[in-house]
């Protein structure tokens, strides 16, 4: 009998030890999500806070101008000057709401690349007349690829943006059969920040939101990955950035039809 009671007190004894050990694995379990949660949520506000500024900014531009041009006897000169201003405004916000949609897409696996063959130099050259910077140097040869031209156009636009964005210094393109790279000699990036930038609303300095909303090389990763290619970046903190991606496949790449 005295074997029979100790056997059974040592059975329950351990299951008890079990269940408390199953309750303490679930209970680091449930700290562990609620601790995810709470990092989800201040990153929701924050995202949700920058958004909102962004958006307020450019409208309160507007309508403090148009308030003006009601309300102020202006000469036509100002008037246009004026007007610019709205325009300018309203071309951000509408960059604004692109970008959002676009990365949804993006995300979402929605777009789908429309291959055609054309030429890289072509489009760069172009793209780099648009932004009327003396600032940008293009080296580049004669190169066809065959790629989706409106998202390749994507990609250098950010990729040249943001290069001007964070240096005041001369912007260099470069256009090879091997790769496309754009090198600035800006304020560069902390080697831990690096992957990381890349990340969608990911910003080095948390408060210093502008109209890219940290969207730009995200959307540049995933426009490049439907490309089967990827973004490299090269950096050195107050020296410049490089970034670019290998084009090889796409300059071997036959047109399917």
């Amino acid at each position: 009998m005295k074997n029979k009671i100790k056997n059974y007190i040592k059975k329950n004894f351990f299951k008890e030890c079990n269940e408390i050990e199953k309750l303490k694995r679930e209970n680091k379990r449930l700290k562990q999500i609620n601790e995810k949660l709470k990092t989800m949520n201040s990153f929701k506000d924050e995202v949700i806070s920058a958004i909102s500024h962004e958006f307020k900014n450019p409208i309160s531009i507007i309508n403090g101008y148009i308030e003006t041009i009601i309300e102020s006897n202006l000469d036509e000169k100002t008037k246009i000057k004026f007007l610019k201003k709205i325009y300018n405004n309203t071309t951000r916000l509408s960059e604004l709401i692109d970008r959002l949609y676009l990365i949804t897409k993006l995300e979402n696996k929605k777009l789908k690349p429309k291959f055609e063959k054309f030429r890289l130099d072509t489009v760069a050259k172009n793209l780099i007349d648009s932004f009327d910077e003396d600032r940008i140097k293009l080296n580049a040869k004669k190169i066809e690829i065959t790629a989706d031209k409106n998202l390749i156009d994507i990609v250098l636009r950010n990729l040249i943006s943001n290069a001007l964005k964070y240096s005041s210094k001369e912007i260099i393109v470069n256009i090879n059969e091997e790769k496309v790279e754009v090198i600035d000699k800006g304020k560069g990036i902390d080697e831990k920040h690096i992957e990381l930038i890349k990340e969608k609303f990911y910003r080095v300095a948390k408060n210093d939101w502008d109209n890219s909303l940290g969207l730009g090389l995200a959307i540049v990763e995933h426009i490049l990955q439907l490309h089967n290619t990827k973004l490299e970046i090269e950096s050195k903190k107050g020296k410049g950035s490089k970034f670019y991606f290998d084009i090889t496949s796409l300059v071997n790449k036959e047109l399917q039809q």
